[in-house]
């Protein structure tokens, strides 16, 4: 008899909100996307530019602002429909649920006490006396969050195999092979509908319940 899925990973932008990346859309509030901020994804995109190097870029647009300006434009970030009752349902079947994001613990951090996660790891910037110091601690590398999920297995103790992993985009598909099961939820490219187990196009994350390959009587074993 297989071994039941005992938690579920979620990327964060693009799978629980609508916004497809927190970095763009915090350069895109502040009018800044044109100016330096798109090039910086083209050299990336290219090839030109490593993560870290692009991530550091961006970050040093925002030096000297206060962190306060960008965690209000964080905070409008809306979670997308359904996810209080996809995180209630699966709490129901003591399944363990957290985020895995490249995105911005801005967000990130907000959306774990809206949710109640289990787990939650994203990318943060520096701060200093309540500003920006244009520095950023990456956590999660594009491409490399079986790593995280890694981290995820160790301190829960599950192994990787009776986890789900759930996301939209490429940076997810090191996720999903690090996984027993996954689901591409509204894929935004043919790779990311490839690599995963199953695809959901959905508005509402509740209907994403019906692609994990949970039992429906709830699992049995006790929360971790």
């Amino acid at each position: 008899m297989p071994r039941p899925y005992l938690a579920v990973l979620l990327d964060l932008d693009g799978t629980l909100t609508r916004v497809d990346s927190l970095w763009r859309h915090i350069h895109e509030t502040l009018a800044l996307w044109h100016r330096d901020a798109e090039a910086y994804q083209e050299r990336f995109a290219a090839g030109e530019i490593d993560y870290t190097t692009f991530c550091r870029l961006d970050a040093a647009r925002w030096k000297g602002r206060r962190a306060a300006e960008l965690r209000q434009i964080a905070d409008r970030v809306e979670l997308r429909p359904g996810a209080k009752n996809f995180r209630q349902r699966l709490r129901e079947k003591n399944v363990k649920v957290g985020v895995i994001s490249t995105g911005l613990t801005l967000l990130a951090e907000r959306i774990h006490r809206q949710l109640e996660l289990d787990f939650t790891i994203a990318n943060r910037l520096v701060t200093r006396g309540g500003y920006l110091t244009g520095e950023v601690k990456i956590n999660v590398e594009h491409g490399c969050k079986g790593e995280a999920v890694d981290l995820f297995c160790h301190q829960f103790g599950i192994d990787a195999a009776q986890v789900i992993a759930v996301g939209d985009s490429a940076g997810d598909i090191s996720m999903f092979r690090a996984v027993g099961y996954s689901v591409a939820f509204n894929p935004v490219a043919k790779q990311v509908a490839r690599a995963a187990s199953s695809i959901c196009v959905a508005e509402n994350l509740t209907e994403l319940l019906k692609h994990l390959p949970l039992d429906p009587r709830g699992s049995d074993r006790p929360p971790v």
